[in-house]
């Protein structure tokens, strides 16, 4: 029972960060969630990279955009 409730609860706090995240941006939402999805991408990519690095991998290709 208790579980069920704190999932609910955990449901509505979602759809209704959802709500308000699309009344805020509106039209431009789509173009907000990818602009994120972007720069998450750049960076995870450039911490993994960092990582490998210090493992002591060598990196087999050329990087020409950072």
């Amino acid at each position: 029972m208790k579980d069920g409730l704190i999932l609910l609860i955990a449901g509505l706090i979602c759809a209704g960060g959802a709500a308000l995240f699309f009344r805020l941006f509106g039209s431009e939402a789509f173009n907000v969630i990818t602009l994120l999805t972007l720069v998450s991408v750049l960076v995870d990519n450039a911490r993994l990279r960092r990582r490998l690095r210090d493992m002591g991998a060598k990196p087999e290709g050329k990087r020409t955009w950072l």
